[in-house]
């Protein structure tokens, strides 16, 4: 009984908790001018009016409340208002005390020589506990009245009731004329209460007319009329309960057994004031102080009025002589018809009040009139709703931000099997970013899709974490794999990773599947999940092919490029035997042409002729694949185009946040559940937003100052040209690290950062044109001539996140002249730096010999490391960047360095001619002693701005080469040798 009679008060305290405290404090001092006498009268009759109160109080709690709280019922239904009972008569006793409480205060003020002022009217200093109070006694009242209490107490069979029964209907006649039992202990138990709250009227407003104008009279003016707001709210508490009480009578038990709940009361019936469906399907309407209900037949629906929109712009043509209302609910809209514009007027200021009410948790005080006109119910809303009628979220539970009967905003959506999505919404829909939690049918496990969502489905940049080990990282379309994805397997039975182009949830186009297993990559062409077309596949021994593919099967001949440089043309099976016509060119120069087959346990056996030629001087370049087979503009399509419709959409910022994210990270951070995007969000000192890159565009357009932008700019993950970088630096990584550093691959890797830096350069003037057209300017025809191939301004910018693949390349391909030229600086360096200069033909009168530091015991023959240190340590910073500029600008310092160390011996500016500049730059290089000069001289070459050609860099590059190949030639004579040691 207690835990329902407090579950029933927790009920009650939040319908009325939030009422207005319409008392404040007040501190109250008894002015000079006081009316004493007069006033000290009136406390006199306060005092009166609560003992008379309170022994009428006694009265009733005897004779009323105690032998019905006696008579507690056996009947399930009974038991619930009697927990209503149990709780009027908690509030009825918190009266009384108070009441007890008052009326000790004023005895002790009546004798005391100070009383007549007004702080000794507790109904002033002590109005919001008044006020609170009684508000709490007539809800649960009312709560009470609506439940025919009354009625179904009069029949209790309790003996305490009969005995009390005739000394009960005696006392009763003094409160009402009624001879029914029931109307009599309604009057009894609520007529008492406003007959008091009418005498503390009559007595405020004596008191009001014996004060002076002033801050005291103000005070007693307030507190008459919060006064006179609790009576109003009492009548209209009483009459709603009445009138409620009224509606559960003339339904049927199928209704009152659903709907009638204590608490709620009706505030409109449109039999009473008319109003009709538009379809002509509900007979009746009635609107609650929570719920609309649409009655029809035996029927009936309910709309919680939280999630219940009032529009009077209906956007439909009303019938003639009909005024309508559009209500929206998440599953229904109809339309609600007056006869004249005056009741459409009133429903509808019923209804959006009644749905204010209702979002607020509370009721207005009073319940309406002017303070009950407040603002209208916010569009937007919070709230939890299970949705039961068909369609594809029947059954699920949203609970978020909602729009207009839709969800809205953030929110989350669960369904009964498992599913649930936590995200953006938008007109009911997934929009914006979600996560969505899928469970796997046989196992007890989960795929997580963290994506951009578009229109109810996955579009955009996404990462879904597979409940069977697989990880994806990529586009999606209309919940699909669409455009450039990374697939990777991290279980340890076959793992594995693709990286490439995909079309309807398969692997089409251009990609890169690496069988960590095999320890085998391809690159190449699919179809379908299959390879198809063009492909190179490389072993982790070094060995690779090129072959046709078809439906996963090698057909046609193909190219084989064995580890000692061979080269196999010709048809090959897939255990790389080689089969019928080919062509077999050795590393030493000999062709093998003719038939070929493979003997069981007998190796290759062949028909053919071998031509013989000497052993090639040189080696010959390594053969470089994919060059043809794969155009460098068709490779990576797909993190193209996401860029290009980003730039299209007019760079929206939504766009932007679904175009691209990828970063390089490890594959636990990439199974972490909590994570958001692949960009660094909020780790970076620079913030970029949509609007601010397009301002800043302007202000960045000569040379210097927009070199600095698109340094910063790239090496952001939040600007969409640093986004743009780190997608392509993990589709390089893809194909080049590890397994794919083979040097036959380095032609194709070249050609495409090369080609980054155009198309980067080409979305750069891409959105720059957005930014001008948004400013209403038009882009200068007269632009810098420096900028006129901007590709080589951004190359040396993005080749920091090549670099560490693309140099692998490098020194691979360079691998056996750097091993020469090692051996030839090994030999060098056995010279002393006297021995070296004359070694190398370096004019004597160019010796640095002041530099040489000699014992009297020394000769110059065993000095070593000390001449031209300047200009060697300033070479050996050549491995130290990255930037072919940079590594040119340290060319043209050790030429300097050079040329200052010679001014400074011949104590005059000296100008090194070609003669002399060559034994003196060899001289330099072999005591500098850089380990893959080859590897370095051949990136610079390749990727330095053809601006230099022909120019002073080039020439200095072009002289470092001879150097580098003079070097590689050099073979001491064993006299020379032992001579020099």
């Amino acid at each position: 009984m207690g835990g329902k009679s407090s579950s029933l008060e927790n009920a009650e305290n939040s319908r009325i908790s939030a009422f207005p405290e319409v008392f404040s404090s007040q501190e109250f001092s008894c002015a000079a001018s006081c009316q004493a006498m007069s006033t000290a009268g009136i406390l006199g009759s306060l005092l009166q009016v609560e003992e008379n109160f309170s022994s009428c109080l006694a009265r009733i709690d005897a004779l009323i409340l105690k032998p019905l709280l006696q008579a507690e019922p056996h009947d399930p239904k009974e038991k619930e208002n009697f927990q209503l009972l149990v709780l009027l008569n908690d509030r009825f006793q918190a009266l009384w005390n108070f009441t007890e409480e008052n009326s000790r205060n004023l005895r002790g003020k009546r004798g005391s020589s100070d009383s007549g002022c007004i702080q000794d009217f507790y109904i002033l200093w002590k109005g919001d506990l008044f006020l609170s109070l009684y508000i709490q006694y007539f809800v649960t009242f009312a709560n009470f009245v609506v439940v025919q209490g009354f009625e179904q107490a009069t029949k209790s069979k309790s003996e305490a009731w009969k005995l009390h029964k005739a000394l009960l209907k005696e006392f009763l006649r003094d409160f009402t004329s009624e001879s029914s039992l029931a109307p009599a202990l309604h009057a009894a138990l609520h007529k008492p209460f406003r007959d008091h709250i009418q005498s503390y009227l009559q007595l405020l407003s004596q008191l009001q007319g014996q004060l002076q104008e002033g801050s005291e009279q103000d005070v007693v003016a307030a507190v008459i009329r919060e006064f006179g707001k609790l009576e109003s709210f009492i009548s209209q508490v009483l009459d709603e309960a009445c009138f409620t009480k009224e509606l559960w009578k003339s339904l049927g038990y199928k209704f009152t057994d659903v709907l009638c709940v204590p608490e709620r009361r009706l505030l409109e019936d449109s039999r009473n004031l008319p109003i009709s469906s538009g379809s002509a399907r509900s007979e009746r309407l009635l609107l609650f102080d929570d719920v609309l209900v649409l009655i029809q037949g035996n029927s009936f629906q309910s709309f919680d009025l939280k999630l219940v929109w009032v529009d009077e712009n209906c956007g439909e043509k009303s019938a003639p002589g009909l005024y309508n209302l559009r209500i929206t609910t998440p599953e229904e809209t109809f339309v609600l018809s007056a006869k004249d514009p005056q009741m459409k007027a009133v429903w509808k200021w019923k209804l959006e009040q009644a749905v204010r009410q209702a979002l607020n948790g509370k009721r207005d005080f009073p319940l309406w009139g002017r303070s009950g006109e407040g603002s209208e119910a916010p569009s937007r809303r919070f709230f939890t709703y299970a949705f039961r009628t068909e369609g594809r979220l029947r059954g699920a539970t949203y609970e978020g931000e909602w729009l207009w009967g839709k969800p809205h905003g953030k929110g989350t959506l669960k369904w009964r099997d498992g599913r649930n999505h936590v995200g953006d919404f938008q007109e009911g829909l997934e929009h914006g970013f979600g996560i969505c939690l899928v469970p796997r049918r046989s196992e007890d496990r989960y795929d997580c899709y963290k994506c951009h969502w578009y229109q109810g489905k996955m579009r955009g940049y996404g990462i879904c974490e597979y409940g069977s080990d697989l990880v994806y990282k990529g586009y999606f379309k209309d919940n699909v794999r669409q455009g450039f994805g990374i697939l990777e397997n991290f279980s340890a039975e076959h793992p594995f990773k693709y990286t490439g182009q995909w079309e309807n949830d398969k692997r089409n186009g251009y990609g890169v599947w690496e069988d960590k297993e095999r320890g085998e990559r391809y690159i190449g062409m699919w179809l379908d999940d299959q390879r198809h077309g063009e492909g190179i596949v490389v072993a982790q021994s070094g060995l690779c092919y090129q072959r046709t593919f078809h439906a996963d099967k090698m057909v046609g001949s193909g190219i084989l490029l064995l580890e000692d440089d061979s080269v196999y043309e010709g048809n090959f099976t897939e255990d790389l035997t080689f089969v019928g016509k080919g062509k077999l060119s050795l590393a030493n120069g000999f062709v093998l042409e003719g038939t070929f087959g493979a003997r069981s346990g007998r190796g290759l056996r062949t028909r053919g002729v071998l031509n013989t030629a000497p052993e090639p001087e040189e080696p010959r370049p390594a053969a470089q694949l994919g060059l043809k087979e794969f155009p460098v503009e068709q490779r990576w399509t797909g993190i193209f185009e996401q860029f290009l419709e980003f730039l299209q959409s007019g760079c929206k910022e939504e766009m932007e946040e679904s175009f691209t994210g990828f970063h390089i990270q490890s594959s636990k951070e990439l199974r972490k559940s909590q994570e958001y995007l692949f960009c660094q969000r909020g780790t970076e000192e620079i913030s970029w937003k949509t609007e601010d890159i397009l301002e800043e565009l302007i202000q960045h357009q000569d040379l210097q100052s927009l070199q600095s932008y698109l340094e910063k700019a790239l090496k952001s993950s939040l600007h969409p040209l640093g986004k743009l970088l780190r997608a392509l630096s993990v589709a390089f990584q893809a194909t080049y690290s590890g397994i794919g550093a083979n040097r036959h691959l380095l032609g194709m890797a070249q050609e495409e950062v090369k080609f980054y830096s155009k198309k980067i350069w080409e979305f750069y003037q891409g959105l720059l044109q957005l930014a001008l057209e948004q400013k209403g300017q038009v882009p200068s025809e007269e632009a810098d001539p420096s900028l006129q191939k901007g590709s080589s301004l951004v190359l040396p910018l993005i080749l920091p996140a090549f670099y560490p693949e693309l140099s692998m390349l490098y020194m691979l391909q360079h691998q056996r002249e750097d091993e020469l030229y090692c051996q030839g600086i090994v030999e060098l360096s056995l010279f002393s730096d006297i021995q070296l200069l004359e070694f190398l033909d370096v004019q004597k009168h160019l010796w640095p010999l002041k530099d040489l530091t000699l014992t009297s015991n020394q000769r110059r023959s065993l000095v070593k490391d000390k001449c031209f240190l300047s200009a060697t340590e300033c070479l050996q910073k050549l491995i130290t960047t990255v930037d072919p500029r940079e590594k040119l600008e340290i060319l043209r310092k050790t030429y300097e360095e050079l040329e200052h160390t010679v001014s400074r011996l011949l104590e005059k500016e000296f100008r090194l001619p070609m003669d002399d500049l060559l034994p003196l730059l060899m001289f330099v290089v072999s005591r500098a002693k850089i380990q893959h000069l080859g590897a370095e001289i051949h990136l610079i070459r390749d990727l330095m701005d053809p601006t230099n050609q022909g120019g002073m860099l080039d020439f200095l590059l072009t002289a470092l080469e001879s150097c580098y190949e003079h070097i590689q030639r050099i073979r001491l004579h064993p006299k020379e040798s032992s001579h020099s040691s």
